[in-house]
């Protein structure tokens, strides 16, 4: 890890990890990609990383963004990023690619736990991810967890609706992590509708992770549909929580910023340049909001 990244917690995360499969979902393969199909998916994350290398040209601070990425077909880009300075992350792969050798910020991972789920199968997951958290402690790259839970039919019941009780599961999912010696440096969540749910999660991380930062995850969903690249409401909601939140420093964006995109760009609706510019649009005006909303709270 360099020094001059080390331990640097970005206000805006990019996750163009493999959360999207490119082949599939946009190149629209199947079955096992060609080497073709291989580079040129590679080549859809490398547009992404222009829109982003474009938004810091057009203001967004270098050292405000980092970028989440698969060691596969992202190597390209976290390389990229690491001779910019940017901060990077990326996932323990199947492949034989070493993320020492990538020589990355953050080991990163995307995980959904339901804490009362079958005892066998969420044990077996915890040794696991209790492997990872050794492993990127012993190399001195920290751990990211961008933690979900789902709840069942019963769970929702008890605690009255799904937002509630997707708020206490995280609560005790985070707990039951942080008991078995798992404790990142960065969490990540999506908003609760409810922003007393949300700061309550933020509150749970800062109790018992109190070098822990968290993130909000924003736009996390895919959309091809969607009119117009401005960001949405639900969009700038969460932006503005997680500015004026205490314990949330910033947030992860999904391929809301960027997947429709290189759709469009794939069958030909724009050019490369224009993916590239509407995508550091996008990631100029979540940089905006942002900015601009926690500026408001800390005058209030």
């Amino acid at each position: 890890m360099t020094s001059s990244t080390k331990n640097v917690i970005p206000n805006f995360f990019v996750a163009l990890d493999d959360r999207v499969d490119l082949c599939a979902e946009v190149l629209e393969t199947s079955g096992e990609p060609s080497a073709a199909d291989r580079e040129q998916a590679a080549n859809l994350k490398r547009v992404v990383f222009d829109g982003i290398t474009t938004a810091v040209e057009n203001g967004l601070q270098k050292s405000h963004i980092g970028l989440w990425a698969d060691s596969d077909l992202g190597e390209s880009v976290l390389l990229r990023a690491k001779a910019m300075s940017m901060t990077t992350a990326s996932s323990p792969g199947s492949r034989a690619h070493s993320l020492d050798r990538l020589d990355v910020d953050f080991t990163a991972v995307q995980l959904t736990l339901n804490p009362d789920g079958p005892k066998d199968a969420r044990e077996e997951l915890l040794d696991r991810l209790k492997i990872v958290s050794d492993k990127a402690r012993d190399e001195s790259i920290p751990l990211l967890i961008e933690l979900d839970s789902v709840p069942t039919t019963a769970q929702t019941e008890i605690h009255g609706s799904t937002e509630s009780a997707r708020a206490m599961l995280l609560i005790m999912a985070i707990q039951q992590l942080q008991d078995v010696g798992v404790s990142p440096a960065i969490w990540a969540f999506e908003p609760a509708k409810d922003d007393t749910l949300t700061e309550t999660i933020a509150a749970k991380i800062q109790i018992d992770s109190s070098n822990s930062n968290a993130l909000l995850v924003v736009g996390g969903e895919l959309s091809v549909g969607k009119i117009g690249n401005n960001l949405s409401e639900t969009e700038k909601r969460t932006i503005r929580t997680a500015a004026r939140t205490p314990g949330i420093t910033g947030v992860l964006i999904g391929p809301e910023a960027y997947f429709r995109h290189l759709v469009q760009l794939n069958v030909g609706l724009i050019d490369r340049n224009e993916a590239v510019d509407v995508i550091a649009s996008y990631l100029g005006d979540i940089g905006g909001v942002f900015e601009q909303s926690f500026t408001a709270s800390e005058i209030l």
